[in-house]
């Protein structure tokens, strides 16, 4: 696979999608978050987990992730500049000596303002030194910081106290079991709520991730999220197909199965 992802890179097979990020509130789309997939010429679309752990073993996900930020800000760069972009970046990327130039002047060759980019980290991406460095730079650059899948694992409050956050995106599993009769979705609700209370405190904006159904919708509302994000709201798209307002009624959901396999 690494000499066919060298292929992809030299050939320009990524690309990006977009999902909607929706102010609950107001209903208003207020950023998306960039999903990279790639286009395989025989195999057709291929999920980031299918070929990731290669990319990052070998060293490649470092210019794969220059090269897809490059294709973000060509896409972005006609967008309402209201509209914020969240751009995952791998763990290794961020390590390096230097990430936080490469992912600056990248920006800057292409007169994408810094507080319109949002960067995406999970926890394993922030654990070494060399990354929460590099996050501390961006975020002095005015570039904005999230901290994904919050609850899923078991660092994340510490990453509350020790990085330079503005955003937690709530796992999408919580979400789910807010409506999963097989589980308490007061207890959920409760963590939900919880996380919510903890981010406002901490002045930072809460985002429920997979989000797939109206009930869904209404209980991280009422938990106190102050965003979704979801196939309730939208699926991810071209980038041409972006829009500032959420389609009434809101898109018919599938699956939950076809759901997952976007993320």
């Amino acid at each position: 696979m690494v000499r066919e992802l060298r292929e992809a890179l030299d050939d320009h097979q990524f690309e990006v999608l977009y999902q909607p990020q929706v102010h609950l509130e107001t209903s208003t789309v207020t950023g998306y978050e960039a999903l990279l997939r790639w286009r395989h010429p025989l195999r057709g679309v291929i999920e980031p987990q299918d070929f990731m752990r290669s990319a990052e073993l070998s060293g490649l996900i470092i210019p794969i992730g220059l090269q897809t930020l490059d294709l973000i800000c060509a896409h972005i760069s006609h967008w309402d500049d209201q509209l914020n972009i969240a751009v995952n970046f791998s763990p290794r990327q961020l390590s390096t000596d230097n990430a936080a130039r490469e992912i600056i002047d990248t920006l800057d060759r292409s007169g994408t303002p810094h507080n319109k980019v949002i960067v995406e980290v999970t926890e394993l991406g922030v654990v070494g030194q060399n990354a929460a460095a590099t996050l501390a730079t961006l975020h002095k650059e005015g570039i904005r910081i999230a901290l994904d899948d919050f609850g899923a694992g078991f660092a994340s409050f510490a990453a509350l106290s020790e990085l330079p956050l503005d955003i937690l995106k709530v796992d999408q599993s919580l979400t789910w079991a807010l409506s999963d009769a097989q589980h308490s979705s007061e207890r959920a609700f409760i963590v939900m709520e919880s996380i919510a209370a903890i981010a406002d405190k901490l002045g930072m904006e809460s985002i429920a991730e997979g989000v797939e159904t109206a009930e869904q919708a209404a209980a991280v509302t009422r938990a106190g999220c102050t965003t979704g994000q979801g196939y309730y709201f939208g699926k991810p798209l071209p980038a041409d197909a972006h829009t500032t307002a959420v389609q009434e009624p809101p898109l018919a959901v599938a699956s939950p199965a076809q759901h997952r396999r976007w993320r």
